[in-house]
């Protein structure tokens, strides 16, 4: 009896022992299981002696230990492409890395940017001098002052042959020319006839040595050749080309043309100028003080009689306008008046009532033609005109004409959209 209870107390405490070691099988299983992924958890009981001597014995701590440290190292942020090629210049430059051995073939990186000592053509920057205000002083071909005594780019150079200033067609009508446009033919007289060879063939520039030779000494297509290109040159055909944005022949060559300096002013004058007070009646006003300066301008502006404009000028102007009329006796295209009869006027009343202030009669003319002083807009003169000659026949007189005189106006700026300042009205 007592030694089956003893067998029965020493299992028990097997089946302890097993169910112990069965969970820390399980839990190791498990761990390995969420720290690596797809490793399926086996049953201890399933589990083989060898797998078991292999496999070490952790506690649930230090599994969780090292599950909470690879989860911390994914969670750090990764290096950039940038921050990797840092970190191994950096390697480099300390000693901790070093070139591979291939590297020498391909040469250092420095040397592409190492001038090339045999060049002689090269330019070196410490030869170049420094920028200075004086650098701005320099002018180019199209800079140029006339008023400083430069001379004109764009004179033609009489070394050359030029083409007409424009070419006519077969019926005599200017080539390219239109008449809202004006002249658009690009052949002008800056067009080059007999344009120069390259310096290397030009006879003024030619070096026998170093251009071979086309024939032989003594070979007879040297003379042939020589009149066949003074031939060629004696015809002055204009050379062309097609230009691709104006889709039309242009010469090939022609003077350049530089253009003329911008006026930034107009052109000094004299102080005189376009002045009517003559020279020795002028008022020197530097000779005289502040006050009586003063007290001389202030006559001269209350007489309206300044400088610019002496007494009796306009006067004389305007008389020398209407001075034609009484010298031919023509009234037609004024507006001076002229007889009109007063019984025609008396019955023609009720037509200019109706007018009113619109016209003003200056004269009857052979009888039948009236004349008036047209106060409306230009744009109704023709229309006013017509139904003023209904309004004077509808009287029972006698009307072959009507002439509305409106002087040297000619618009009116302030209803067709001109400018007031621009004459004559």
């Amino acid at each position: 009896m007592q030694t089956m209870t003893t067998n029965t107390g020493s299992m028990k405490t097997y089946q302890r022992r097993a169910s112990a070691l069965a969970l820390v099988l399980l839990s190791t299983r498990s761990d390995h299981a969420e720290s690596f992924g797809r490793h399926c958890i086996q049953s201890p009981l399933h589990t083989s002696q060898n797998d078991m001597r292999r496999t070490p014995i952790t506690s649930s701590s230090s599994t969780t230990t090292a599950l909470s440290a690879a989860k911390k190292k994914s969670a750090e942020p990764k290096e950039t492409e940038t921050e990797i090629r840092d970190r191994i210049l950096a390697e480099i430059d300390s000693g901790m890395r070093q070139y591979p051995s291939w590297i020498s073939e391909y040469g250092e990186p420095q040397d592409e940017f190492l001038l090339d000592d045999d060049d002689d053509g090269a330019i070196d920057a410490s030869t170049l001098g420094q920028w200075d205000e004086k650098d701005f002083q320099a002018k180019f071909d199209y800079e140029w002052d006339p008023d400083e005594g430069d001379e004109d780019p764009n004179n033609l150079d009489p070394a050359y042959e030029y083409a007409a200033p424009f070419q006519l067609d077969e019926e005599g009508i200017e080539v390219g020319y239109n008449p809202i446009f004006g002249r658009s033919n690009p052949i002008d007289g800056r067009t080059i006839l007999n344009p120069p060879d390259s310096y290397v063939i030009d006879e003024k520039t030619r070096d026998d040595r170093l251009v071979p030779k086309e024939f032989p000494d003594g070979d007879i297509e040297i003379k042939a050749n020589a009149d066949v290109i003074a031939l060629r040159k004696s015809l002055k055909i204009i050379e062309t080309h097609t230009d691709p944005f104006l889709k039309m022949e242009v010469p090939n060559h022609m003077a350049k043309w530089h253009g003329y300096p911008e006026q930034l002013s107009y052109p000094k004058q004299d102080y005189m100028n376009n002045r009517f007070t003559k020279p020795e009646d002028v008022t020197d006003f530097d000779k005289l003080g502040p006050a009586r300066a003063r007290q001389v301008a202030v006559q001269l502006a209350r007489a309206r009689n300044n400088e610019w404009l002496p007494e009796g000028t306009s006067e004389a102007y305007h008389a020398s306008k209407t001075a034609i009329y009484k010298e031919k006796g023509v009234l037609t295209g004024s507006t001076l008046p002229g007889q009109a009869d007063p019984e025609v006027v008396a019955k023609i009343q009720p037509a200019l009532d109706v007018l009113g202030d619109v016209v003003e009669l200056l004269s009857i003319e052979a009888d039948t033609v009236f004349r008036f002083k047209y106060h409306g807009l230009i744009k109704n003169k023709r229309g006013m005109s017509a139904w003023a000659g209904v309004l004077i026949r509808n009287c029972d007189v006698d009307c072959t004409g009507v002439v509305f005189e409106t002087g040297f106006r000619k618009r009116d700026p302030y209803y067709d959209g001109g400018s007031h300042w621009y004459g004559p009205y």
